[in-house]
């Protein structure tokens, strides 16, 4: 097929602009994060249908055969099923819960899940002039794979919040998974990246300037994934609506300032 300007069917063999779509950057102050090792399985995007892989944190991963590896459906932290498949092999809107209520009985379905009996997403609100400045992505040509860096600035300072969230993000050497938002609402399937999820982001810098008025006298932090394998990864349903619904899902349960579960 000869190359048409604009042509939205030639988009992924070609390097041609999207019309419809026009790229641009930045990216929304909110985002979400879980722990490496508590990501339990990984349920890919298909254009007719959808296949999962088991991810253990430090683990080997099954290899299967999809159509897209960088498109993600969904991320299935340890403790989390889909409500309505008991094999966890799909996924449909709105469907995953924690796996065990407060108690064990069938009376008890409908009550609050217990807190400790689930991994959890953070959810940040980055601080600073400009959210996230200097994310990126760079390809090093010895290894063949690529080194993806998340900055942020916290959004608040002091002792509670050291310990409770500064402390345990510089010292996890497992790493992080992060999904951020970019402000493009229209990019298609780049409008949720995902970082660290082959194989974690660690921290690698963090700073704090009691007087920087540009970040507010708050820590700002760099984290480093190195040698993943994968280029861009994003989260992705098909459309931008059903993503964004995906993304807010993992706020449904987050961790508050009690170290408890709070819903929406």
């Amino acid at each position: 097929m000869a190359y048409t300007p604009c042509d939205s069917s030639q988009i992924g063999m070609n390097a041609q602009k999207n019309c419809l779509f026009p790229a641009y950057a930045g990216l929304q102050t909110l985002a979400v994060m879980c722990r490496w090792e508590d990501v339990n399985r990984i349920i890919y995007y298909h254009e007719h249908g959808e296949t999962d892989e088991s991810h253990s944190g430090g683990g080997e991963q099954e290899t299967v055969t999809m159509q897209n590896k960088n498109r993600i459906k969904r991320i299935l932290l340890k403790g989390w099923v889909n409500e309505k498949e008991e094999d966890d092999s799909d996924a449909t809107q709105g469907d995953q819960v924690p796996s065990e209520p407060t108690h064990g009985s069938d009376d008890s379905k409908e009550e609050e899940p217990d807190s400790g009996s689930y991994a959890r997403w953070i959810a940040i609100e980055a601080g600073g002039a400009t959210p996230y400045a200097d994310t990126a992505e760079e390809y090093d040509a010895d290894s063949g794979t690529f080194t993806k860096t998340l900055t942020f600035t916290a959004p608040r300072a002091g002792a509670e919040f050291s310990s409770e969230f500064i402390e345990p993000l510089l010292r996890n050497k497992n790493g992080w998974v992060v999904v951020l938002q970019r402000k493009d609402k229209k990019g298609g399937d780049s409008a949720f990246p995902i970082l660290g999820l082959d194989n974690g982001l660690i921290a690698s810098e963090a700073s704090l300037n009691y007087t920087d008025g540009e970040n507010g006298g708050c820590y700002s932090f760099t984290l480093t994934e190195t040698y993943a394998p994968n280029a861009e990864i994003d989260l992705w349903w098909g459309n931008y609506h059903d993503t964004q619904n995906e993304f807010n899902s993992y706020l449904k349960y987050t961790i508050d300032d009690h170290g408890g579960a709070e819903e929406d």
